[in-house]
């Protein structure tokens, strides 16, 4: 039966759920997944980490595009509130460009601006000046303004960002005076931290969220230089980063796993919906938790509606191919609503949405789908070298859902359900050929 115009405001209500956007853990759509019984929860090793520190720690947290880091990252900032903790906010794309080598000077700039913003946000004075007049001034009394050239009254902040060469005067100006900066970058903390128990309570615990820095990538260009700066800071400068009296919890590129292995970092995995062995076998924990997140997406006449009487088995199809990442299951259960011609929704509706979705992917070059099949079939990531042109490859084929990070006490990887077909047919047709 062609669709009414009631099916239609139904279908239109139930797209806007669906809308692939960061929620706060109180928006009514937002449901808990990686809190669900069985599933690995970052957030609960974050938030112990603070708690059990105490006074103060650093925690390094990352994800793969599409995991859900900002909205995990707002959980944890809800749930250390309720703990009576003050959490501040910061967001590094605001003063760091993403795709520029970034050095240690640059990051603790960025870091202690970002900070005296959030404490203003919480309406709480600082001083008389912003972050930014006051390093300015401690830049003309120690480093000798003159030298790198910024004017009176320009707006470091926005020239931090979008400057070339001011980032590359001030990294040459302040690489000799790095602990002088450390510590004038403490003071500020120190007193950021005092003015905020003065007007909350003197035992009050803080917390820094510094959002965004996982975006950092480059380019073709300059990909080896972006890589080979984060990789010297976080090495050699990750003790400037840790701030007395105060927790931070600070994004990193998720690629850094690779080039510093052993580095003590948090990544946000995919939801398990298979374990690692040649059958994998159905993870019961991942699937319920996605079926949680549907549930609270359509409710359950919504999901009788859409799939029949019966709708587990047809909504399922699109649970078990979306390989563990919630933004492929929405986006599958878009595509199924805009592809329905009536309801409940035909099955050719749900192949064509499949289909619609699985091109995405598509076409996967040679090289690539052999690099795939060796993973498929190690359950590794096959990494060659830990040059920056391989790290990134790897690092988008794990950003494009290609290939999937998984935890379950160890890290593993494995291919995407919607590909797996398509990778076996070209690495089998490739070995076909140099068999020849």
């Amino acid at each position: 039966m062609p669709l009414t115009p009631d099916d239609r405001k139904f279908l239109k209500s139930i797209y806007l759920t669906l809308q692939d956007n960061p929620l706060a853990s109180g928006d009514p759509l937002y449901q808990p997944v990686y809190s669900h019984p069985g599933c690995d929860d970052p957030v609960r090793e974050l938030e112990r980490t603070i708690d059990y520190a105490q006074t103060e720690s650093l925690s390094l947290f990352s994800g793969f595009r599409g995991s859900g880091k900002t909205t995990e990252l707002f959980r944890l900032k809800d749930r250390l509130e309720q703990s009576g903790y003050v959490v501040l906010y910061g967001d590094a794309l605001e003063f760091i460009n993403p795709a520029a080598p970034v050095d240690i000077s640059l990051l603790l700039i960025a870091l202690a601006g970002a900070f005296g913003e959030a404490v203003e946000k919480l309406g709480i004075p600082l001083s008389s000046e912003s972050y930014w007049t006051r390093f300015q001034h401690w830049l003309t009394t120690d480093v000798q303004i003159k030298e790198i050239g910024v004017k009176a009254g320009v707006d470091l902040k926005l020239e931090l960002r979008s400057s070339p060469s001011l980032r590359q005067k001030l990294a040459e100006a302040l690489n000799a005076k790095i602990g002088e900066l450390g510590a004038e970058v403490r003071n500020f903390f120190a007193e950021g931290i005092e003015k905020i128990r003065e007007f909350r309570s003197p035992d009050k615990r803080v917390v820094f969220l510094f959002d965004s820095l996982e975006q950092i990538r480059g380019s073709i260009s300059n990909e080896r230089d972006v890589i080979h700066s984060v990789e010297l800071l976080f090495s050699n400068y990750l003790h400037l980063l840790k701030i007395p009296y105060l927790h931070v919890v600070c994004t990193v590129p998720p690629w850094l796993k690779f080039v510093l292995p052993g580095l003590d970092m948090v990544v946000l995995p995919c939801l398990r919906l298979w374990n690692n062995d040649p059958q994998r076998s159905s993870c019961d924990h991942g699937t319920e938790a996605l079926r949680a997140l549907v549930e609270k997406r359509f409710t359950v006449n919504g999901l009788n509606k859409l799939f029949g009487e019966d709708p587990w088995p047809r909504a399922m199809r699109l649970i078990d191919l979306c390989g563990g990442h919630f933004r492929d299951l929405l986006l599958l259960l878009r595509q199924t609503i805009l592809q329905a011609d009536s309801l409940p929704v035909a099955d050719s509706a749900i192949d064509q949405a499949i289909l619609h979705v699985r091109s995405n992917f598509l076409p996967i070059a040679l090289d690539d789908a052999i690099w795939l099949a060796g993973i498929e079939k190690e359950r590794a990531t096959v990494l060659k070298s830990r040059d920056a042109v391989d790290v990134n490859r790897l690092t988008l084929f794990l950003d494009t859902h290609l290939v999937l990070y998984i935890r379950n006490g160890e890290d593993w990887y494995d291919v995407h359900p919607l590909v797996r077909g398509e990778v076996a047919k070209i690495a089998r047709a490739n070995a076909a050929m140099e068999s020849k």
